[in-house]
């Protein structure tokens, strides 16, 4: 559940956003249109790791290798939305998402560890409870390191409003 979650999720999620930038971007009057100023490829993204961190959705992909391709394939898919839309976002719609996403982590990761009953029927009770306590470290640990970043560009006067922020 570990791995799954802190890191088979987060790499391919990383991997997808890195590579869209590399990608060829639609130019087209619908696409501009959608994905206006990246909230919509961001909340798609938001949405997608969102599910894959529900229990079911866990059980599902450790026990069958089509939702184990499905989670990977909604997974890039995310990423590459979530890639192209941060580009395209302001400084506060990344700061909502980084807010949102740093908080649902910790919440599922409070959910896992405070709940007496085993939610994934693939993993074992002490697993659930240990990447709960490692979802609200490693989410605590993102937030403060985004956090110093940003303010580290503000001391230097930079603009908070690029694709590195």
């Amino acid at each position: 559940m570990l791995t799954q979650m802190l890191v088979q999720i987060p790499l391919i999620f990383l991997a997808a956003a890195i590579w869209s930038e590399h990608l060829h971007r639609p130019t087209g009057t619908r696409w501009t249109q959608w994905n206006a100023q990246g909230a919509p490829g961001l909340l798609f993204s938001a949405m997608v790791i969102a599910y894959w961190m529900t229990p079911i959705a866990l059980d599902y992909a450790a026990s069958d290798s089509l939702w184990e391709t499905a989670k990977i394939a909604s997974l890039a898919a995310a990423g590459i939305s979530a890639g192209i839309s941060w580009r395209l976002s302001s400084g506060v719609a990344h700061a909502f998402y980084v807010g949102n996403m740093v908080w649902m982590s910790v919440t599922a990761g409070m959910l896992y560890q405070e709940t007496t009953q085993q939610l994934c029927n693939a993993y074992l009770w002490d697993d659930q409870v240990i990447t709960g306590q490692a979802l609200v470290v490693v989410s605590v640990i993102l937030a403060v390191t985004w956090m110093l970043i940003l303010a580290g560009q503000t001391m230097r006067g930079e603009s908070v409003n690029h694709s590195g922020s």
